[in-house]
């Protein structure tokens, strides 16, 4: 090693002086350099007839799936998780419940199904 303090380089290393004269004979580019064999996109001038952009806010909502349930006398009410069976408002009859539709999405298919 010898006496002075500065680090030997690598022999691959670009010397800066040299990568500066690199840059400095490299025509700049502009917008208009067509060089780069690459096609112009043409300006937007005019939308298309009979297309209209409306810009909006957009909300964030939560849905819950309901379970519309009718009893043998008539009357209706609402549940919102699937149940087997419930009790009659109007004739507080305990009723079976039995589900004609398809499940929602992230049902187990069939774990509170009566049938």
């Amino acid at each position: 090693m010898s006496g002075t303090n500065k680090p030997e380089l690598p022999d691959d290393l670009i010397d800066i002086a040299q990568l500066m004269r690199v840059l400095a004979d490299e025509p700049e580019s502009s917008d208009e350099d067509d060089t780069l064999d690459t096609q112009r996109v043409p300006k937007i001038t005019h939308m298309p007839e009979g297309i209209e952009v409306v810009e909006r806010h957009l909300g964030h909502a939560v849905g819950r799936w309901v379970l519309q349930i009718r009893c043998d006398c008539g009357r209706r009410w609402f549940e919102v998780e699937p149940v087997k069976s419930a009790e009659c408002p109007r004739c507080h009859a305990l009723v079976l419940i039995q589900i004609d539709s398809p499940e929602p999405p992230g049902v187990e298919s069939g774990a509170d199904r009566a049938g």
